[in-house]
């Protein structure tokens, strides 16, 4: 007998069916100097996650480009120059200009994309700056942890959609929340303090812990040569963040690596990356990510949901 059980929507679907059709939808490369591929996109605003950073050199023809990097580092190429981006790093791309990211070292990133019909973009402009053209002074931006919450809770919401309706109006929002960074006059911050030659060896040697043999946070602050009070103000002055939430991104990215690339099974692999329990990997996991374990495995099969 046939199965008539009625099945659950894809909660990913419309977003696979959006990426697709902007990104495969893609007419021959142009013939300027620059080389690549012309984009286009009958879409209006678009919302979509890469786990995966690999592009090839493109530009848009039709639409404004806005990407955020949510974790990990990534390279990207604006013309003939190359940035290292981090987490809360984002990008604003305008038609015409040529692209491209690329992994960078052994780090696994994961980041949002946003675009924007240009009459849509204009219409926005006009409401955050009184003009529909205004001047842009920079495209390249960094959210601080405040900001960049707000940009991860209405990530969340959109995943969270259960209908059309309040995904294009979660989308709408957090692409008006992040233009308005480029539009709109910001307070001035302390540029970012070059790290001294002691930070930059320790943060080396972090990277280089295998975290499936039990280690100490006590063997972890005498690796740095200061006590702990000391290292940990030092730390957060330096990187942004405290040296746990640090440590549990260096796992959470081996975890990473581990799901897109073998079949073990998900507690294995929470603890090769030094979990203890399976509930605190997948509760970080989720809030740093905004999917489970699971989730992030079944989307690194087609790199994109």
């Amino acid at each position: 007998m046939a199965d008539t059980q009625k099945k659950e929507p894809n909660e990913f679907s419309e977003l696979i069916r959006d990426s697709q059709e902007l990104f495969y939808n893609i007419p021959p490369a142009s013939s300027g100097a620059m080389p690549g591929v012309i984009m286009n996109s009958k879409k209006e605003l678009t919302f979509h996650i890469w786990t995966q950073p690999e592009s090839t050199m493109h530009a848009h023809e039709n639409y404004l480009e806005l990407f955020i990097v949510t974790s990990g580092k990534l390279l990207h190429q604006f013309g003939d120059h190359s940035t290292v981006m981090r987490a809360g790093d984002a990008f604003l791309m305008f038609p015409g200009q040529y692209h491209q990211h690329r992994q960078y070292k052994h780090y696994i990133s994961q980041h949002i994309n946003l675009t924007c019909s240009l009459p849509r973009a204009a219409t926005m402009f006009q409401s955050l700056c009184g003009t529909d053209s205004p001047e842009i002074l920079k495209q390249n931006i960094h959210f601080n942890d405040s900001e960049f919450n707000v940009v991860t809770d209405i990530k969340n919401l959109i995943l969270r959609s259960k209908t059309d309706n309040y995904m294009n109006a979660a989308v709408q929002s957090l692409f008006s929340f992040a233009l308005s960074f480029f539009c709109l006059p910001q307070p001035v911050t302390e540029s970012p303090r070059a790290l001294p030659k002691w930070m930059q060896q320790f943060l080396q040697e972090l990277e280089s812990i295998d975290f499936s043999t039990p280690i100490h946070m006590t063997d972890i602050y005498a690796m740095s040569g200061y006590s702990q009070s000391a290292l940990s103000q030092q730390f957060k002055k330096y990187m942004g963040q405290t040296l746990v939430s640090y440590i549990n991104d260096l796992k959470l990215n081996h975890a990473c690596n581990q799901l897109k690339n073998t079949n073990f099974p998900l507690i294995d692999i929470a603890k090769s990356a030094g979990f203890e329990s399976y509930p605190h990997f997948s509760r970080l996991f989720k809030s740093k990510f905004g999917l489970s374990p699971l989730q992030y495995r079944a989307s690194s099969t087609s790199d994109k949901f």
